[in-house]
């Protein structure tokens, strides 16, 4: 039978890397990007087209959420549907001029509306007739909508687990806009049309009554294997509906829990990342404060059964794994700058073994080497990353075999 829409499936993050998600630092819903002249480009615009290129070059679909956006709101559906949500909040405080806005809005052009929704829109960049649309306003700074937050780095927000897609469930307005615009894009993009998937932990993806979760704190080392961390983002709750979903569709054969509350690691990917099939970088000094778990349920439906793992944890996901003993790439074995290089490394991994890395993480490349870790592409990245931290959460992969 055939598919029109791209396959939504990711069963590990050492496969072969097919699709991924992108948004760079400048929205633009037409999608043309002229490599030639740079010139006038600012420098995290000319290191994302870099690394769109680098990924492009390695026979990886690109896609941007921005285009995707767009192509969705070409349907009145869509458009209700993100308008209703991302208003949310707003309306009352409009008046009477609430409907006649969202209206308005939806009357836009695909390319006008999905930079409104992206980049916000303030009550001042109103048309006239609109002058007064509540007592409590300040015309000239009051968001409509305010612009997304943090949107170059979705892996936290939004990630793909086998066949379900998992979407960050952050508090207050503006971090729920992220959320209720990557639903949308799932839910009405043609891309996604024959895409067979479903959203895990809410319906539609924009649930608000869900637990919190960060997709920096999921990670699937194997086939079938993925361990969850329990962090000040993310919650045994979400990770009990997720784990709870992967065993009623036979999606995994072994789930691991971190709690790393009562550690210094801020997430999962900072102590722990599988780049082949053996080989980790992790932190063990970190892991090994961590409190581990092994989650079981006996059959479908069952209740969770959680107890604590009977090895360490690196042991017990050796096991877990099937292989003797992991390749280990242990960050506090190693002396400044090397350590700090590899502790900011966070590279995308292309296939098993085989990654691009930005090139300030240098220092460390030696050490991957010794391990068998190729460096397909070293490139730029200063301007992506204010914490000094490497391309991976830039990039939230849609297919990977």
């Amino acid at each position: 039978m055939t598919r029109s829409g791209t396959p939504v499936s990711v069963i590990n993050d050492i496969g072969v890397l097919r699709d991924v998600l992108v948004q760079g630092p400048v929205c633009n819903p037409l999608g043309v990007i002229g490599w030639g002249g740079e010139r006038g480009v600012d420098p995290a615009s000319r290191q994302h087209q870099r690394m769109v290129r680098e990924l492009e070059a390695a026979g990886v679909s690109v896609r941007r959420m921005d285009v995707l956006l767009r192509s969705a709101l070409g349907f009145a559906d869509a458009r209700d549907w993100i308008l209703e949500r991302r208003m949310t909040g707003a309306d009352h405080e409009l008046g009477n001029a609430g409907c006649d806005i969202i209206s308005w809005l939806s009357e836009q052009p695909a390319e006008t509306l999905t930079r409104c929704l992206m980049e916000g829109m303030k009550t001042g960049d109103l048309p006239s007739g609109f002058e007064r649309v509540g007592p409590s306003f300040d015309e000239n700074s009051h968001w409509l909508l305010p612009p997304l937050d943090g949107v170059m780095h979705l892996r936290e927000r939004f990630r793909v687990i086998d066949g379900g897609v998992v979407l960050a469930q952050p508090k207050g307005r503006s971090a729920r806009a992220n959320t209720i615009t990557l639903a949308t894009v799932l839910n009405f993009a043609p891309l996604f049309d024959q895409s067979r998937f479903e959203f895990w932990l809410s319906a539609d993806g924009a649930d608000r009554s869900c637990p919190p979760v960060s997709g920096n704190d999921i990670a699937m080392p194997g086939d079938r294997i993925w361990v969850g961390a329990i962090t000040a983002n993310t919650s045994v709750q979400a990770l009990s509906l997720l784990a709870a979903s992967l065993f009623r569709q036979d999606c995994s054969g072994a789930v691991f829990w971190l709690d790393l509350t009562g550690t210094d690691c801020a997430c999962l990917d900072d102590c722990f990342l599988p780049l082949s099939r053996d080989c980790m970088l992790v932190d063990e000094n970190l892991l090994g404060r961590a409190n581990s778990f092994l989650v079981r349920s006996a059959n479908p439906g069952a209740p969770l059964g959680i107890e604590p793992c009977r090895l360490p944890f690196l042991d017990a996901l050796a096991e877990g794994l099937a292989v003797k003993e992991l390749d280990l790439i242990d960050v506090r074995h190693q002396q400044p700058p090397v350590s700090q290089g590899l502790r900011r490394l966070a590279p995308i991994v292309l296939s098993p073994g085989r990654i691009i890395a930005f090139e300030e993480h240098q220092d460390a490349f030696r050490v991957l080497e010794q391990h068998g870790i190729e460096i397909v592409a070293a490139i730029s990245g200063g301007a992506l990353s204010p914490e000094g931290k490497g391309p991976r959460g830039l990039v939230s992969p849609l297919h990977a075999t």
